[in-house]
């Protein structure tokens, strides 16, 4: 695949600072809610599409099946799989100015304001047949700590990190991948995929995974 060069619009410099604080997060993302959608597709944003494929085969068409769109933005995830058929979808994010703007697009049946971390969620166990996240690994936004209320919730869990931002983030001394790996060997879900996919966002490699509780 030829090498493109890795856009730079001044907002999305900023949202990706090192030590960005959630609070400074949720400022920049108030102030970008309503460029957002074009500024990603300038930006190549793949990973909604890609996210939503891995999601229609893991549930093998079964578009009655209630997903849970994790850290849901403005709502291009939900837009993808909408696409696939799926329309029993849930959006979940702490900015309130992007829930706005994705009940704008009219896909979700529920939407819940909350932050992602290692509080619980108010949302009974096993409540999900799929929960998606795309794009919300890095500073000031989501780290391991969110994974263990996935595996309570959900029967398929779909994410995607970018490597250049995805090291950045650790919980009680742990990375990302550790906190992956210690559920594995705990055996609370099985890997269905785990691949690296080539220039997903703005140029930048990154990692999909797609993993079944068990």
């Amino acid at each position: 695949m030829a090498k493109i060069e890795e856009k730079m619009l001044p907002i999305y410099v900023e949202l990706n600072r090192p030590g960005i604080t959630t609070e400074e997060v949720e400022d920049v993302y108030a102030r970008w809610v309503k460029d957002y959608d074009k500024d990603m597709a300038d930006l190549n944003y793949f990973v909604s599409s890609n996210n939503a494929y891995v999601v229609e085969k893991a549930l093998k068409h079964k578009n009655d099946a209630l997903i849970l769109d994790a850290a849901c933005g403005t709502g291009l995830v939900g837009v993808e799989l909408t696409k696939r058929g799926f329309h029993n979808l849930h959006g979940l994010d702490r900015s309130t100015a992007m829930l706005e703007q994705a009940k704008q697009k009219g896909i979700y049946k529920k939407m819940m304001c909350a932050s992602l971390g290692p509080n619980r969620l108010g949302i009974p166990d096993d409540t999900y047949d799929a929960v998606v996240m795309s794009g919300a690994v890095g500073s000031g936004h989501v780290d391991g700590s969110c994974l263990e209320e996935f595996i309570r919730i959900g029967g398929y869990v779909v994410m995607d990190t970018t490597l250049k931002f995805f090291h950045r983030v650790s919980y009680q001394g742990k990375s990302w991948d550790e906190i992956i790996d210690n559920h594995i060997m705990a055996g609370r879900w099985v890997t269905v995929t785990r691949r690296l996919v080539e220039q997903s966002f703005n140029s930048l490699d990154g990692i999909q995974y797609a993993f079944q509780v068990k």
